[in-house]
């Protein structure tokens, strides 16, 4: 997304707006608009109430994390800016305890300032609190003066001192457990680009090619810029980070921890959930003497829409934590359930079970023609090749027109083919056998809707080839034609409907009335160029504006292009002679 781009740019007090839509998780929540506060009334006043909060733009922190065992209080700044003493002050007032209060709070110059002063205000007046600051930032580690920022690990704090509160522990015991906690921790940060803020002019990007390190949560840079690597090389040197602060006191490498991989704002879940995997995977296998126990994934702290990830590990060298890590809570953000991962990620290999066994395949009914399996390699080599030099034309038509896969779709299902030959182990294959492994490679290299099309397609022709011929003509040629027609029973599309099938249909009726290839072959191309101009009625290409594709001077269908791309590669390896069988 174009940075600066929102929804909500012009919209009055956003910030308001989406608070009242928090109350709606919980009836006991309450909403102080003037200052932003949100707090629980549930009607005691027999515990120590939790007090955190702070700038806008770390959502679901801090209105997710109000419930039963974790969160009392949530005061909210402007975006990325602290709340005002003021502020935090209207929530020690609304919400009332004789225990007292603990504020928790990142260590950034605005939240200490103004908390401390609402901290010692309400000293003033009578009240007990004590104050705990969150630095887990390993990335800004060197300035005494400074100290490290607060980030994403406040939320094991909150959640650990929630749960102790939750006990009826005095203010004290809350305290230590919160202080225990926060000196447990240590984050890192990895991110591909900066964050877009709202009403924001002239936001800069990072290069595409590029990605930042130790970025905070209020889109300051990094302490590192690199160009962009593997995942693995990138999750590595997250994990370097933190395995080399020279915080002693804080983190050792050795013993039992809990993993919080943290979504920045911008990060699809999948995404994110193959982040964790790698992280867990190197947590065991390069770091022996760190015990991974529990793996929390989520977004949790973010940097509106941040495209990036951070990791916090915490210690759990008292047993206590990890109690209150796992203990109930009513707040929505927090997850139901904490992963256990005490096994090992490689355990889970007792969860993964191997696909079924399939059918043995039907004994060929039909006088079919063997042939070297090197002939059918030569073939399928030309196949890959002609589709892995379209993939990037057919992929950019399909981003304009539909999801941006088609290209790529194809040559996994051109590659998973390679991998059945590959496993195939006989020097002679018969056709029916080679479009039946053709099936099978669309099916489960493509998925899909191309994928079905051409799974179910390629296995009725292997079908019909080891039928008895009863139809005059070629076996081949009439086995595509049955093939088409099994196909229709299953798709409404036809020619005109912008779908491959405008290059697939010629392609086969072409083949069965001349048995030329090469004209099959051009009739299968011009049925392809002439979707150009053509109003899509299916597929996803139908739920894009006509002004879409007109901008472009018309779109030839991806879908189509892939089977002109794959008749192509046939056609070069049988250097367009026209191939006439003997008539059943």
């Amino acid at each position: 997304m174009s940075l600066g781009k929102h929804f909500i740019n012009g919209v009055a007090d956003p910030i308001t707006r989406a608070l009242q839509v928090a109350l709606l998780h919980d009836p006991f929540l309450r909403l102080i608009s003037d200052d932003k506060v949100l707090y629980r009334d549930d009607g005691r006043s027999d515990r120590v109430r939790i007090v955190a909060g702070g700038g806008s733009g770390h959502e679901p922190a801090y209105a997710g994390y109000l419930g039963e065992g974790m969160l009392d209080v949530a005061v909210v700044g402007h975006i990325f800016a602290s709340p005002s003493a003021s502020q935090i002050s209207a929530g020690l007032r609304a919400a009332s305890t004789e225990e007292g209060f603990l504020m928790v709070v990142k260590n950034y110059t605005g939240d200490k300032l103004n908390y401390g002063l609402a901290a010692e205000k309400a000293k003033a007046d009578g009240r007990a609190v004590n104050v705990v600051f969150v630095e887990d930032d390993v990335a800004v580690e060197g300035n005494a003066l400074v100290g490290q920022r607060g980030l994403a690990g406040i939320v094991l704090v909150l959640k650990a001192a929630g749960a102790k509160a939750a006990t009826g522990a005095s203010l004290d015991e809350v305290t230590r457990v919160a202080q225990q906690t926060a000196s447990s921790l240590v984050t890192a940060t990895a991110s591909l680009d900066r964050c877009s803020v709202p009403n924001r002019d002239a936001q800069e990007s990072l290069p595409f090619d590029e990605l930042e390190y130790g970025m905070g949560i209020h889109n300051e840079p990094g302490t590192t810029r690199a160009k962009l690597v593997s995942l693995e090389e990138t999750v590595e040197r997250v994990l370097g980070m933190l395995f080399q602060t020279s915080d002693s006191d804080r983190w050792h490498p050795v013993g039992e921890v809990g993993v919080m991989v943290n979504n920045l704002g911008g990060l699809s879940v999948l995404e994110l959930n193959v982040v964790a995997d790698e992280v867990l995977r190197q947590l065991q296998t390069n770091h022996k003497g760190v015990q991974a126990v529990r793996l929390i994934v989520g977004t949790f702290l973010t940097s509106l829409d941040g495209p990036g990830f951070s990791v916090t590990l915490v210690r759990l060298d008292d047993a206590e934590i990890l109690k209150f890590l796992d203990a109930p809570t009513t707040a929505p953000a927090w997850p139901h359930k904490v992963s256990d991962v005490s096994g090992g990620r490689l355990s889970l290999t007792q969860q993964i079970v191997p696909p079924t066994t399939p059918l043995p395949e039907a004994a060929s009914q039909a006088k079919e023609t063997a042939y070297p399996t090197s002939a059918f390699g030569r073939l399928l080599d030309r196949i890959e090749a002609t589709t892995r030099a379209d993939e990037p034309l057919i992929t950019k038509y399909d981003t304009i027109a539909g999801d941006g896969d088609c290209g790529e779709t194809l040559l996994s299902g051109v590659q998973a083919l390679r991998k059945e030959y590959e496993s195939y182990g006989h020097s002679e294959i018969l056709p029916s056998q080679a479009f039946r492994q053709a099936a099978t490679a669309a099916e489960r290299g493509m998925g899909g809707t191309s994928g079905a099309l051409y799974a179910i397609f390629l296995n009725a022709v292997s079908t019909a080839l080891r039928k008895p011929q009863s139809k005059d003509g070629a076996p081949i040629f009439t086995a595509l034609n049955d093939g088409l027609g099994e196909l229709y029973r299953y798709t409404l599309a036809r020619k005109g409907h912008r779908t491959l099938m405008d290059a697939l249909i010629p392609f086969v009726e072409t083949l069965q009335t001349t048995g030329s290839l090469s004209e099959s072959y051009s009739a299968a191309k011009s049925g392809a160029e002439s979707t150009r101009q053509m109003h899509a009625a299916m597929g996803r290409a139908s739920y894009v504006g006509q002004d879409v594709f007109d901008q472009h001077g018309g779109i030839p269908d991806p879908g189509a292009l892939g089977v002109v791309s794959v008749i192509r590669g046939i056609v070069e390896v049988l250097g367009l002679v026209e191939v006439k069988e003997e008539k059943a």
